[in-house]
């Protein structure tokens, strides 16, 4: 009782915040192949002079893409590239600073699109369109509507596109796929769960069942759920993923469903409304049945942790199932042990048209952080080759090495159709053919959901999320 009086309360001052926060915002081996440079080399428009060096802004991990493509296409073109590296702490204030100086320091940027209200809303970027009609851009129709979605801003396009992100269930098939476990969990809780499973209901009872007991006969006892929760990395994602669940249901986006921050008519948060709460309850319990330190868990820290073997199952982007290919590099233990999934769903949701609890097994897909874009600052100093540097990353060919576990961890996922439908690159990423298949499956489905619910990306989104983040960490943090 004491916790839910807790968790309405702290979500009743979360919501009041929020609303005036708002009201003033603005191969398989660990060898990392290096590609062999093309044998033509990149015809570039007499027009975009490449004379002067262009500057590329970027943080890890995509340092990696950068570092790739950038001594190719200087060979290739005769231009020149100057990298500005910084952590993912201080990318935000190094972009903001430019933005106010306009002082050109730089004239390409990878960035999370949840920043596009401020970024693209606040007239800070060039739009692509002009430079699309002047140069062209390959493939388009290639890239999945949800990604062509996201970056744009008033129905133009203001980024390049170059990764698709959404949460998604992993779980250790050498655990949860084993008949006897099976077996007495089913003694235990009186169902047998699905594969992957179903609600978070499932989620709690599995993690209960596989926590604490060394599951996989390693020696080293093993734990049941692990997912993002420290503060200041991307945990808020952790709770959205149970919020899409008990707070709305799929449908054409209205103020009723396929949402799950403001209602539509007054813009009031939803922060206070039942869902939330039963969504951050269950959150806390699953905090149970997780590795000790799990507050320490950042995404570098969740994916290390999950790959080395400690937890049957996990939430995070596309990143895990690429990490998990790499034994030596990251640690792997799970290469070949992972099962792919949605999402869990919910028995129930909180439907606010009627005030009342509907009892429906039901699942939301949540494109969680909406994924990383490239960007043209309006005060960068070479567009044209920026832009030319933009397309030769993210066009169909080197996009793919970059998704697939070629190239190694980019922190880039797929986002093309035919990153989806090119088995055979992904096997040479160091895949099994039925890992990849399973694990681009599961992405694509979410990708391709016409309901899926998609990220705050509103102007003061940035806000929102910090303060989201720092009261989660009071909630899991609470004993």
């Amino acid at each position: 009782m004491k916790k839910t009086v807790f968790l309405k309360t702290f979500l009743i001052i979360f919501s009041i915040l929020l609303t005036f926060s708002f009201a003033f915002a603005r191969g398989g081996a660990d060898k990392e192949p290096t590609p062999e440079p093309e044998a033509a080399p990149v015809l570039v428009p007499e027009e975009v002079d490449l004379s002067v060096p262009i500057t590329v802004l970027v943080t890890d991990p995509h340092i990696q893409v950068v570092d790739t493509w950038k001594p190719i296409w200087e060979a290739q073109t005769g231009g020149k590239i100057n990298v500005i590296l910084v952590p993912y702490a201080t990318l935000e204030e190094k972009m903001w600073i430019e933005f106010r100086t306009k002082t050109g320091s730089f004239d390409l940027a990878c960035i999370p699109v949840t920043w596009k209200g401020d970024v693209m809303g606040g007239n800070h970027v060039e739009s692509l369109e002009p430079f699309i009609d002047e140069y062209g851009y390959p493939d388009w129709d290639d890239v999945m509507p949800a990604v062509q979605s996201i970056v744009k801003w008033g129905g133009e396009i203001m980024a390049f596109p170059y990764d698709g992100d959404n949460h998604m269930t992993y779980y250790r098939t050498d655990a949860l796929g084993v008949p006897e476990y099976q077996e007495k969990f089913k003694a235990k809780f009186g169902y047998n769960y699905h594969l992957p499973p179903a609600n978070w209901s499932e989620v709690r009872d599995i993690a209960e069942f596989f926590n604490g007991w060394d599951w996989d006969n390693d020696g080293e006892i093993e734990y049941g759920v692990a997912f993002i929760a420290q503060q200041n990395t991307q945990a808020q994602w952790s709770i959205l993923d149970v919020i899409a669940q008990y707070t709305t249901i799929a449908g054409i986006p209205s103020n009723y469903t396929s949402n799950i921050f403001f209602d539509a008519d007054t813009m009031d948060p939803l922060a206070k409304s039942p869902g939330w709460v039963e969504a951050l309850t269950m959150l806390q319990e699953l905090t149970k049945f997780a590795p000790p330190g799990l507050l320490g868990y950042g995404y570098s820290e969740l994916r290390q942790a999950f790959v080395s073997g400690n937890s049957a199952i996990a939430f995070d982007w596309g990143d895990i199932g690429i990490q998990e290919q790499y034994p030596e590099k990251f640690g792997s233990k799970v290469k070949g042990k992972l099962g792919y999934g949605p999402l869990p769903g919910a028995k129930k949701y909180f439907d606010r048209k009627t005030n009342k609890w509907i009892e429906e097994q039901h699942t939301v897909n949540f494109l969680n952080f909406g994924g990383w874009v490239w960007i043209i600052p309006k005060s960068a100093k070479e567009k044209a080759a920026a832009y030319h540097f933009g397309v030769y990353m993210t066009n169909p060919e080197h996009s793919l090495l970059d998704v697939s576990g070629i190239h190694g961890y980019t922190g880039a996922n797929p986002w093309r159709r035919t990153h989806f439908t090119t088995t055979e690159v992904w096997v040479r990423g160091g895949w099994g053919e039925e890992s990849a298949k399973g694990y681009l499956k599961a992405i694509s489905d979410i990708l391709q959901d016409p309901y899926a619910v998609t990220d705050l990306m509103v102007p003061g989104a940035s806000e929102y999320y910090n303060s989201l983040d720092t009261h989660l960490n009071k909630v899991l943090s609470w004993d």
